[in-house]
């Protein structure tokens, strides 16, 4: 699978970014329903992780497993509101850029 282009952050006029909250969906059955019916352009979702009681509840390794889950189906995602210990566990990981984070 090529990997998106997610180094320019969006901006009006280019792909709406679809909210997404990680504790009211299904990710595995999400990520099953995109990867059977890829799309171009490519879904681009935003995770507003202020909002996460799964990251709290459940952990960070939890709320990144299901993001790269997400990302192997094929969509762009750009978190919001990122923690500093957050964004340091992504940076360690080498995910800062794959997940990158907006403003």
């Amino acid at each position: 699978m090529q990997t998106p282009n997610t180094s320019a952050r969006p901006t009006k006029g280019q792909h709406a970014l679809t909210p997404l909250n990680l504790d009211a969906v299904d990710v595995e059955q999400l990520a099953r329903t995109l990867a059977a019916a890829p799309q171009h352009p490519q879904p681009q979702f935003q995770v507003d992780c202020r909002t996460l009681t799964c990251l709290h509840t459940r952990g960070i390794s939890y709320v990144v497993s299901q993001l790269l889950l997400l990302r192997r189906s094929g969509v762009v995602i750009w978190l919001s509101n990122v923690s500093p210990v957050l964004a340091r566990c992504l940076r360690v990981l080498g995910l800062e850029l794959l997940l990158p984070t907006l403003p």
